[in-house]
């Protein structure tokens, strides 16, 4: 067992508990920019005084304390201060994933019980087929990327801007550190996406977690690679340069080939390429630029995610350390990291105070150090790690049961207290940086007519990581061809939940005890020669 209680963490002098109070206090650094996305700079000032005319106008609206407000809008400063007006109001913020479609969308707001959807114009396509099925009342906000066009008329919206003239003072409401912030989903093992809801302490002792790990000076910045509706995007890209009072930078979309240019441009000097990001980046040949960077550390996730090697190419080639960190949603993300100075091959660092980790057989009864088991894993400091899983009570206490959270991830503990992550236990797929849920897949594939049964399995992919296979089992004398199969599925799911690998049996192998189907088994089978759709032209 790691004790975290070796380091205890001092919240007695903390200068803000709330992420509402951060933005205000932050508003001292005037005209440094805070968030540099799509060609638009946010300074700390500007934040401050925007949020609240948000906020406000959301107030007018009818939202108030407790509500949620939803957004399926790629990165933008205007997204980012969305967020920190739902923080000055009470609000509830629930960024939603934008390669989400018509069944996964409809599931997500429903679920999360939106009173207020903010949809970027470019995802309206999407939304429109989810948008009958959603409750009569919601109130709908366009917002216009800069790419779109301005003479589009969206009938039943209200323009973003609108919200941008409200008032400039601070709303007059109480919030507290444990007050929910954020409805952040995360991808589900033996069911639907769960909805993490996380409070407003939930962001701070990450972004505290953040400064240690980093230790910031005054001219950092961090150039993030993920989305806002990524607990990752949230915490590298804003939170934690906010908290420090340093710079944040985004874009739209990660992209390999403009990758470091854009890393100059903004002058990054701390980035986080997690898991198949770092190997994308090592696609090109070797160039003599590589170098050319004023990159001082990199945070990110390669155990488990990217073969060891490549993190040892990665630094290599580009001159850069790279700090791993433990991390899940509903762990506040970085709980237990490598430092500049403490490092150990291969480990995923120590959680420095902020929690207990402990490494458990099947029965959640502790190993030996050094045997593999899966990481249970509590907190030192309230608030900080999610409040629930929400509408889903059963979830919520079976995770935590034994007064300990379940990542349902593999790993040992040195002697050290050092942790190594090994893998994911159960029906979790990794698949270019998001957890996907097999149980998802295997819903909509189920839905089918010709379907008997199906299973979704991870099996290694080129880049890191997995594609998605699945074996199929259809009814006597039907046929379903594996690209209508895919058809079938880019209709209704996400792009990156869509299989890649199709393979058709009989019968499935199963337990004698439950007739479960035996996953390991599937997956231990790997590509083979299934159908692969990279290697054929499938209708759109």
């Amino acid at each position: 067992m790691c004790r975290g209680d070796d380091m205890p963490i001092d919240t007695h002098d903390l200068e803000v508990r709330t992420f509402r109070d951060l933005i205000v206090k932050r508003a001292k650094h005037g005209e440094q920019p805070l968030l540099l996305c799509r060609g638009e700079t946010l300074t700390y000032e500007r934040a401050n005084e925007l949020s609240n005319r948000i906020a406000n106008s959301l107030a007018d609206q009818g939202i108030t304390k407790g509500d949620v407000v939803a957004t399926l809008m790629y990165n933008s400063v205007d997204h980012a201060l969305l967020w920190f007006a739902c923080a000055k109001l009470g609000a509830i913020w629930a960024p939603l994933n934008v390669s989400l479609n018509r069944d996964d969308l409809i599931y997500s707001l429903t679920d999360a019980g939106a009173r207020m959807v903010v949809v970027d114009s470019e995802l309206l396509t999407a939304y429109e087929l989810a948008r009958s099925s959603l409750p009569d009342g919601t109130l709908e906000y366009i917002w216009r990327s800069p790419d779109s066009d301005e003479s589009v008329n969206v009938t039943g919206y209200t323009e973003f801007s609108d919200l941008l003239a409200g008032q400039a003072t601070l709303p007059e409401v109480i919030i507290t550190p444990d007050d929910p912030l954020a409805i952040v989903y995360t991808g589900g093992s033996t069911s639907m996406p769960k909805g993490v809801l996380v409070s407003h302490m939930y962001f701070i002792g990450a972004a505290m977690r953040y400064r240690d790990i980093v230790e910031p000076r005054a001219d950092d910045v961090h150039f993030a690679n993920s989305h806002l509706f990524h607990a990752g995007g949230q915490q590298f890209g804003v939170s934690g340069p906010m908290f420090c009072g340093i710079t944040g930078a985004m874009t739209k979309w990660f992209s390999v080939s403009r990758y470091w240019s854009l890393v100059r441009e903004y002058g990054a000097t701390i980035i986080d390429p997690l898991g198949t990001m770092m190997s994308a980046l090592l696609t090109p040949p070797e160039s003599d630029t590589d170098q050319d960077h004023n990159i001082r550390v990199g945070v990110g996730i390669a155990s488990g995610q990217v073969r060891p090697d490549l993190r040892d190419e990665f630094e290599r080639r580009f001159n850069i350390p790279l700090l791993e960190v433990y991390s899940m949603t509903e762990l506040g993300v970085m709980v237990c990291s490598e430092r500049i100075n403490d490092r150990r091959p291969r480990s995923s660092g120590k959680p420095y105070g902020w929690a207990d980790l402990i490494i458990v057989d099947n029965n959640d009864m502790p190993v030996k150090t050094g045997e593999i088991g899966q990481i249970l894993i509590r907190p030192n400091v309230p608030n900080c790690f999610m409040t629930e899983y929400i509408n889903k009570p059963v979830e919520t206490v079976n995770a935590w049961r034994n007064l300990w959270y379940h990542s349902g991830d593999l790993g040992y503990l040195d002697e050290d207290g050092y942790l190594y992550f090994v893998g994911r236990q159960a029906h979790w797929i990794r698949r270019r940086g998001e957890n996907v849920s097999a149980f998802e897949i295997e819903k909509v594939i189920s839905a089918h007519h010709s379907v008997v049964d199906c299973a979704a399995v991870g099996v290694p992919s080129d880049l890191g990581e997995e594609d998605i296979k699945v074996y199929v089992q259809v009814k006597d004398g039907a046929t379903w061809e594996p690209e209508k199969i895919v058809t079938w599925c880019k209709e209704r799911i996400a792009y990156f939940k869509v299989p890649r690998f199709i393979e058709y049996v009989a019968e499935f192998p199963r337990t004698l005890t439950k007739a479960e189907i035996v996953r390991h088994e599937l997956r231990s089978r790997g590509a083979g020669d299934a159908w692969d759709s990279e290697r054929v032209t499938v209708d759109d």
